[in-house]
Parts: structure tokens; sequence; C-alpha cells
């Protein structure tokens, strides 16, 4: 009988040992990895789908103990789904938010606060007005991913013909209403300005800087029907009477028609640039040569205005992997990958650090658009009244607007029903 000398068995039983605990090791290691839900419409929409796809694949790459699971919906249906989940004890790990939608999440307390993860060191990489409007009593509940504020885009094209400086935009409320009266005089096929004006909450903080500039803010006690929001009213009838504006189309019917030379002057935020371009196919330098971005004209309070309307990432208070979620974030925000594939190729948005992470990207973000909206014009952005009364508000408030456009009912007249409406 062939046996095993006591040697070959002791080595047996070693490369067993190594074996079985290799094997061991294996399993632990397995059952440490981490899957973490990203709730966010980014995966749900064509035009960013890949993007946000492989900036996934870029973290899972970076950090190969933590999965992501990737849960698509859309951007009307997500607030409420996770407000739904939130309730139900069954929240993402880390989802998308935007908005209005940031701060009604918060309310339902089940947000976790971000001040003990963020740290002084990453706080000071980041833009102070990033953080404007995230917090929630006193606590940081969201973080800044994209920044897209709104800011006065001009054709320059369009302006030459009407006889107007393209290298001088208007910088007030009166030499706006000069050049609107010159393009609509010499081209009257063109629509002077684009402004959404229409019954939704978008219209609302789009407009809502507009009502600034005049000092209004329909809110307040008594705001609307005070006469700042009068004069606000009255200038936009003013607009709709003159021709200047097209009150039924919203804000994305405007911008292919800016990149036929069809629109003046275009109310719109940073990404406007990457509609435009993949619609008339124009390279950078001709781009720039065409097209130019400026503050908005003050009107009687003497201020420019804007509204930031990029989206950011939360997480859960009743999250089980609130590190991992925590580097996620902190990595689709800040990381050089993420900020050159997905906030600038994708969103074509601000990024909301000071500098940029690399020297490849201070190139690309040193551009006359990046810069106009980085130095002038995110400084002028101005926090709206989020809150459970905002939507409701904004359909009060949108319908007097619609009333003040389309119609000759006196001023007056809507203010008080905006007011009555309003419930104050």
């Amino acid at each position: 009988m062939f046996r095993l000398s006591k040697m070959t068995r002791r080595s047996a039983f070693v490369a067993s040992t190594i074996l079985s605990l290799g094997m061991v090791i294996t399993a632990s290691h397995a059952a440490e990895k981490v899957t973490l839900t990203f709730a966010n419409w980014a995966d749900a929409e064509g035009a960013t789908r890949p993007g946000i796809q492989a900036a996934i694949g870029a973290f899972e790459k970076e950090n190969p103990d933590i999965k992501i699971e990737s849960q698509a919906i859309s951007f009307s249906e997500i607030a409420r789904q996770l407000v739904l989940r939130v309730r139900s004890g069954n929240p993402p790990d880390v989802a998308e938010i935007a908005g209005n939608d940031t701060i009604l999440l918060a309310l339902t307390g089940k947000l976790e606060p971000l001040d003990g993860y963020l740290g002084a060191a990453t706080k000071a990489e980041l833009k102070p007005s990033s953080l404007a409007g995230l917090d929630h009593k006193g606590k940081l509940i969201a973080f800044p991913w994209t920044q897209a504020p709104a800011g006065l885009w001009y054709d320059k094209a369009v302006m030459q013909k009407a006889g107007l400086d393209p290298d001088n935009p208007p910088k007030t409320i009166d030499e706006l209403m000069k050049d609107l009266a010159a393009i609509k005089k010499s081209q009257p096929d063109v629509i002077p300005l684009g402004l959404d004006t229409t019954n939704r909450a978008f219209s609302l903080i789009s407009n809502w800087p507009w009502m600034k500039t005049f000092g209004a803010d329909p809110f307040a006690k008594n705001g609307a029907t005070s006469d700042a929001m009068k004069k606000y009213l009255s200038w936009m009838r003013e607009l709709a009477k003159e021709g200047y504006i097209d009150p039924g189309r919203k804000i994305g019917e405007f911008r292919p028609l800016i990149a036929q030379d069809k629109v003046g002057f275009l109310w719109d935020q940073v990404l406007l640039q990457g509609v435009i371009q993949s619609t008339n196919k124009m390279a950078d330098a001709d781009f720039y040569k065409h097209y130019g971005v400026t503050t908005q004209p003050a009107g009687s309070s003497g201020k420019s205005y804007s509204f930031e309307g990029g989206h950011q990432l939360v997480m859960f208070a009743d999250g089980k992997h609130q590190k991992a979620a925590w580097k996620f974030i902190k990595f689709l925000a800040t990381s050089p990958y993420a900020t050159e594939h997905y906030t600038l190729s994708y969103e074509a948005s601000l990024t909301p650090l000071k500098k940029a992470p690399t020297d490849a990207l201070a190139k690309k973000l040193d551009t006359p658009v990046f810069n106009a909206f980085s130095d002038k014009i995110m400084s002028t952005v101005t926090a709206l009244p989020y809150g459970p009364k905002f939507a409701p508000g904004a359909t009060a408030i949108m319908a007097g607007v619609q009333q003040a456009v389309t119609g000759d009912t006196p001023i007056d007249q809507i203010a008080a029903s905006i007011q009555q409406n309003l419930g104050d």
C-alpha cells in the first residue's frame, strides 16, 4: 500500500490550512464589499446616461470595495418617490435632488446632516456661494454637485443687424427695452427676449430675479399687492404688448431658436452653450464670436440677480453605509474625473470648487462663458423662498403673470388675485 511520508502529510496539512485560510479571507473580503443605491435622474435621461454611467464606473474602479446600484428615476417623479421611500424606511444611500425638492426632502427630517463629513479642508476647497441655501435648521443637508446659474445671453449677429454694439449688452432695464425695440424693428421674425412665463414652478424660479430687481417679493406679507410687484407685472405686460416676448414658450423652446439667430436675448443657464452647439454644430472659437452672456440688466433696485438651477447630492439618516455614501458624493462633486467627464462634458455646468483640481481642467474652464458665470454672475445668485408653500405659490403667482402678459385685466386686480390665492 502506498503511504505518505510524515513530511508529505505535514506539507499537505499546511497546504490545506493555507488554502482554507485563503478561502476564509476571500469570503471575508467579499462580505465587506458595500453596495450603495443611488437614486438619480441622470441615468434616466438619454443625454446624461453615458456620462453618469462612466463616472460610476470610474468610482468603482477607484474603490473596488464599493459597488453602485444606480436607480434611474425621472426628474418629475424623484422627489415624490424619495419622500415615499423615506416614510416607508427604505431610502436609497445617495440621491440626486434639486431646487424646492431639496427642502421638501429635508422637511421629512430624514436627511443625514453633512457637517460632520465635510471637514475644514473640503469646505475650504468650495466656493462659499455653492453652499448657500443648502442648510436646514442650521445643518448642511445637501452637497453641491453641479452649478447652473442663469445669465442674459445675447446673439451678437442679431444685435449687429439691429445697429447695436455687440460688445456692449444692456446693463439696465431701460437699456434693455431700447435694445429690444431696435431688434423688433429691424428683425420682425426674431423674438427679442426669450423669457419663460409659463405657469409652472420653474417659471417662478426663472422670473424670481426679475421680480427681485424691481424690489418685489410676492411671498412677503402683502407682497403681491406691493408697488414693486405691480411695477414688475406692468413691465411684463409692456414686454408682451410690444411683442418683445413670446409668452407661450417654455425655456427649452427658445434654445434651438437662438441657435438659428431667431432670439436676440435669452435668460438662461450656463448649459445653453452646449445646446446651441449641438444644434448648429458651431466650433468653440466661432461660438464665442457669435454669442455672449452677462449679468441681468438691473431694474429699479439697481442690482442684478440670478437663480441657481444646479443639482445637489444627499444621503439619508437611515442609511447603512454612510461613510461609503459620503465618499461617493465627494467623488461625483469634486474629483477630476467626474468634473471633466460629467459636470463639464454632460451637464455643461460649473463645479462647486474654487479652483479646478488639475491644470488641464483649469484650461477647459478658462472660456469667456465659464469666466462670465464664475466671475460676474455667480455673485448675483439670490436665494429662493423654497418650502411647502413654494409650489402652490408658484401656481398662484405665475397665473397672475400669465394674466398680465396675455390679457387686459387691470394690474391692481391681478395683484389682488395673486394675494388672495396665496392665502395671506
